[in-house]
């Protein structure tokens, strides 16, 4: 019965790992351009657009050069950590007095850290749209396109951040039900 259980949490964790790929795939956030027809996208790993002519006032915006590599190292490092944790066996460690699954850390590790991602890119993103021409996060704001020509800049958060927002919680939660759903040995 223990093994049925435990080949049914590593399926659940999996799937929730799955789950955290599929909206690291998917952009965040989106702010659509009248007038133009341009658009700017946020990903996890970083910033698209097809401003076209007006892509020099993207500039400044795009995130560093090491960004994308480090992210997607993140992104490596945290499937691969929960993979491995997945078939550690019942190894405790000693965490602020008290004995913790190894297995159960590393997977809450990688669900806490993606929250954090989650809620970092969320507070950098409302500070860098407002470093642009003070645009909203969510709504729209009236833009200068240069001379008297103006646009409407409407910006959302996209179904793929609130989904990101789920996958953290849910891996977390499974590191923290571990033992209820494996059960005892």
């Amino acid at each position: 019965m223990n093994t049925v259980r435990s080949w049914i949490y590593r399926l659940l964790v999996l799937m929730s790992a799955g789950f955290m790929v599929y909206t690291w795939f998917q952009s965040w956030w989106r702010c659509e351009i009248s007038r133009i027809n341009g658009w700017i996208e946020i990903h996890p790993w970083g910033l698209e657009h097809n401003m076209q002519a007006f892509a020099e006032y993207m500039k400044g915006a795009d995130m560093p050069g090491f960004f994308p590599v480090v992210m997607w190292s993140y992104l490596g490092i945290c499937v691969l950590a929960i993979i491995v944790a997945l078939f550690i066996k019942d190894k405790n460690v000693r965490l602020l007095n008290r004995d913790v699954n190894l297995s159960s850390l590393i997977i809450g590790i990688a669900g806490f850290s993606y929250i954090v991602v989650v809620v970092v890119a969320v507070i950098f993103a409302a500070v860098r749209t407002g470093d642009f021409y003070n645009t909203k996060l969510i709504g729209v704001t009236r833009i200068n396109l240069g001379g008297e020509m103006t646009g409407d800049a409407t910006a959302n958060l996209l179904i793929g951040y609130w989904l990101a927002c789920a996958a953290g919680p849910i891996i977390l939660i499974l590191a923290l039900l571990r033992k209820k759903i494996i059960g005892n040995s």
